[in-house]
């Protein structure tokens, strides 16, 4: 009986890979991104790929609607729908159901209206609205892990678009929740599972290597993934010491680079020591410390006040902090930035003096790599890896995240020394000429794809010979 059913597998495993290097031999390679659709990381990565020749889709984690800045991509969901629509009434109820019902007769997949996006149903049937909300709401564990996905966006759902798709290579980009769905759902492709590349974001390892559910998950993805990536050299020394066996790819930054000469008109505008303006990164969660942060602020008062205080990305706590320091100090002027475009984060930078970030963990920080771009001044914690980006002292301050003492002098040093913070956004902005041009940031992603696509052939044609 083992013998019929092993000669089975391999009889499953032989066609798959014949189907699959039949599809490498193909005009189009199909990448397949496991990732956060409403992401600006993971919409600025897509894009920069957006104009070659690979057939880009996308497997949705929960049922937010994807930015409308994604190209070219189409965007699978469980069931055909305009996503982030729900009925109010009874009678919207119904008029959905037949809505969808009437997609499904007449087309899938169906395009809403955009040319750069097209959104798929991975089951090819019409269920009453009231189903699908339920079916997104019930949570499931994804493996041994903590975390949780919604059962119709988990991996049985994406081990069935696999199978449907046979996508070239499998992109999930972030640990806890796409990497995760991506090593479970391999459990339920009976055939050759595809080639996975898992890319590493901010704290994926660095901080939850610390929790042994996490660990040993994290462990087993590095064992199980057939290509790493991540933006810093420690994460892939961290990586190497959970037993990983994918190989490590050239170190990059999860976002994209800049438009260099739309960044030069931007920061030019007004020299750094000529800036009356304080960033400060709003999180206080899991490793975000804001808190922190103000209160290094609140002991740089007589020399703040003089500046403009913006919190982006703030946390309710950040928001209440700065309400206390408005009533209770000579801090006024602190302002609560909302939800931005990348653009507008841009313009804000480049009107800032200083950049402060205070976390227990991070990778790459973006928005160290935005203030360096736009001549901003970077305090950054020491828990990202910014000093592969800039050395102390001389393109910004790296600090200790819990020595609130050292931040506000390092602070003070930075709104006060006008040579320390121009000379530091000529620094960097070489580094970022050298290592973050959007052109080349293009390039690179693509060849990094390429050197894939060229790889899985080459296994193949061993196969075969």
């Amino acid at each position: 009986m083992n013998v019929v059913k092993n000669a089975g597998k391999r009889r499953a495993k032989k066609r798959f890979s014949q189907e699959q290097s039949s599809q490498q031999n193909s005009a189009k390679k199909k990448i397949l991104f496991v990732a956060m659709q409403n992401s600006p990381h993971a919409c600025r990565w897509i894009n920069s790929i957006a104009a070659t020749d690979y057939e880009l889709h996308l497997f949705a984690i929960d049922n937010n609607p994807p930015l409308p800045a994604l190209k070219s991509v189409t965007i699978h969901w469980p069931f055909i729908k305009k996503p982030g629509v729900q009925p109010s009434s009874l009678r919207g109820w119904v008029r959905s159901t037949l809505r969808t019902a009437w997609h499904w007769a007449t087309a899938t997949p169906r395009d809403y209206g955009s040319s750069a996006l097209t959104y798929a149903a991975i089951y090819p049937m019409p269920l009453f609205p009231l189903i699908q909300l339920l079916l997104h709401r019930i949570p499931i564990r994804i493996g041994n892990a903590k975390t949780k996905v919604s059962l119709i966006h988990g991996p049985r759902t994406l081990a069935r678009l696999i199978r449907q798709l046979k996508p070239d290579l499998i992109h999930s980009m972030e640990f806890q929740h796409c990497g995760y769905v991506v090593l479970e759902a391999k459990k339920y492709c009976l055939e050759t599972f595809p080639t996975w590349l898992a890319s590493n974001w901010g704290s994926d390892i660095y901080y939850y290597r610390q929790f042994a559910d996490h660990r040993a998950q994290i462990s087993r993805l590095l064992r199980t993934a057939d290509y790493y990536l991540c933006e810093c050299h420690r994460d892939i020394q961290l990586a190497n010491q959970l037993g990983m066996t994918a190989k490590a790819l050239p170190v990059i930054p999860n976002t994209s680079g800049f438009d260099l000469d739309h960044a030069h008109r931007l920061r030019t505008m007004t020299p750094t020591s000529q800036r009356k303006t304080l960033m400060i990164k709003g999180y206080q969660h899991f490793a975000g410390r804001v808190l922190t942060a103000l209160a290094a602020v609140e002991r740089c008062a007589e020399v703040v006040k003089d500046f403009q205080i913006i919190i982006f990305s703030a946390s309710p706590e950040a928001i209440a902090r700065a309400d206390e320091l408005r009533s209770h100090t000579t801090i006024q002027n602190i302002k609560i930035l909302p939800h931005t475009s990348h653009e507008a984060m841009l313009e804000a930078f480049s009107q800032a003096r200083v950049y402060l970030g205070v976390s227990i963990s991070d990778g790459i920080s973006t928005s160290v790599l935005e203030a360096m771009a736009m001549g901003a001044f970077p305090i950054q914690t020491n828990t990202a890896c910014c000093d592969e980006w800039f050395e102390h002292e001389e393109g910004g301050y790296i600090v200790e995240p819990d020595d609130t003492d050292t931040i506000a002098a390092r602070l003070n040093s930075a709104l006060c020394d006008d040579a320390l913070v121009n000379c530091a956004s000529e620094v960097n902005w070489r580094t970022i000429t050298t290592r973050l041009d959007q052109r080349d940031f293009s390039q690179r992603v693509s060849r990094l794809y390429e050197q894939i696509f060229q790889e899985i052939s080459s296994s193949f044609l061993s196969v075969d010979l």
